[in-house]
């Protein structure tokens, strides 16, 4: 009775095998259970350690950081790839494959090959380019196929499902990967543990190119010619698609100002272990399992935008506390900051994530997605550019409070907090303007 139950469920409603759409459904929670464990192997904690490793400075490692983003703004030459194709599984698997390899085994291997400081730096800054460029030529087109098996109507559930799911997983790998890390930080083999994760995330990788290659693929309906100004002028010729993306660019732009900064401060300035962030940020997975209800039935009573507005309201003054974060308060502050954002976060990254889908139109498609892949990361790279560029030019300067000194990525917390709050009552500004679409 129990099996037929768990069998009769939602969640194996929305992710089997039986129909097409479930099972490619079925393959992008496969996916995106490996996409976010190696985003936090490759491209987070993990990846400034990696960096600092190989004595690269804070300025330098925001710089390398931040050109993944800038690579990506070529997703607006991908219609010009993808459209002259009535199927696109091949190129988009190769994409995928060339990317990760490039990436993720060739960025671990440099390393070993390249000794001399500055020829370091640039031989990391060239593969971090060609290999995104690459994705961002490709990368647009899963979204385009993809939207076919998330209709409406069991959007909110699947995104759900697949953030909790991901998020599960993920806290076993990061708790794992950092109690190995801490237990042998600053030993002779604290370069092999970074190596060993890095060449880990490479091999669940290449599964991932596997999985996604699997899902049927739908005829991809078209209307506009193939033309670089249809990646704009499509966009901009539908409102409620081009203020939703004036949203999402908003807040990607703000939330990346201290991308990697951050992360560099907490561990080099702080002393932060790895396994105290990482377990913090493993948390996430109970919080939505526990939330995931609460942020769902709120959104049921709302909508997709107000859900985000009032979210970001609720997240801003959480940055602020953040930036006390020092050497004697750290635990409390980032207990009290983190956990409350993982509260926050259920309902942020609930309504975050469906962006793109919630104003897209049914034709040309790729077009759109490609906006808006170029749109955010441009966004993220300008974040980026700015927060590094403010560090580098305050990283001697201490504003005193009392006994209390805010240094600059402390000073560009409170910044990003002021930021946050002015894109979420921006939002609940623009909710007539967003909320047209009634897609079933």
């Amino acid at each position: 009775m129990n099996i037929k139950r768990i069998r009769n469920s939602n969640f194996f409603r929305i992710f089997n095998l039986k129909d097409d759409l479930a099972k490619g459904r079925t393959s992008m929670l496969v996916s995106s259970i490996i996409v976010t464990s190696n985003t936090f192997l490759t491209a987070g904690i993990f990846h400034t350690a990696f960096l600092i490793a190989n004595d690269i400075d804070i300025v330098k490692v925001g710089i390398i950081s931040f050109i993944p983003f800038l690579a990506n703004t070529f997703s607006i030459f991908s219609p010009f790839i993808l459209e002259r194709f009535e199927r696109r599984k091949g190129i988009l698997t190769l994409g995928r494959l060339l990317y990760y390899t490039l990436y993720i085994l060739g960025v671990t291997l440099l390393p070993l090959v390249v000794k001399e400081q500055n020829a370091k730096v640039i031989s990391f800054a060239v593969i971090v380019f060609v290999s995104n460029v690459i994705n961002a030529l490709t990368v647009t087109g899963y979204a385009a196929w993809h939207v076919n098996f998330i209709p409406n109507k069991v959007r909110a559930d699947y995104i759900s499902y697949m953030q909790t799911l991901s998020y599960v997983f993920t806290g076993i790998v990061l708790i794992a990967s950092s109690l190995i890390a801490d237990k042998l930080r600053g030993s002779a083999y604290e370069n092999t543990v970074l190596f060993s994760i890095r060449i880990f995330a490479y091999i669940i990788a290449i599964v991932d190119v596997a999985v996604l290659s699997l899902p049927k693929e739908f005829p991809y309906a078209k209307k506009a010619k193939i033309k670089l100004k249809n990646v704009f002028a499509l966009p901009f010729s539908y409102k409620p698609f081009i203020y939703t993306m004036l949203i999402t660019f908003s807040w990607t732009f703000v939330q990346n100002l201290t991308y990697s900064l951050l992360d560099y401060y907490l561990l080099n300035d702080v002393g932060v272990e790895y396994i105290f962030i990482n377990a913090i940020n493993a948390g996430y997975a109970i919080f939505l399992l526990v939330f995931s209800r609460f942020w769902k039935r709120f959104l049921a009573k709302h909508s997709w935008f107000k859900t985000f507005g009032i979210a970001a309201i609720m997240y801003s003054p959480t940055t602020f506390l953040y930036s006390f974060a020092t050497k004697a308060t750290y635990i409390p502050i980032m207990l009290v900051v983190r956990l409350s954002q993982h509260f926050i976060g259920v309902g942020l990254n609930l309504t975050f994530a469906n962006m793109v889908y919630v104003n897209l139109p049914e034709e040309d498609r790729t077009n759109y997605t490609s906006f808006h892949q170029f749109g955010a990361n441009l966004s993220a790279f300008l974040g980026m550019l700015t927060g590094t560029t403010f560090v580098a030019v305050t990283k001697n300067f201490v504003i005193n409070l009392g006994n209390f000194g805010f240094t600059s990525v402390q000073q560009l917390l409170v910044i990003q907090s002021i930021c946050q709050l002015l894109v979420a009552l921006m939002v609940l500004k623009l909710l007539p303007k967003v909320e047209v679409n009634n897609e079933d």
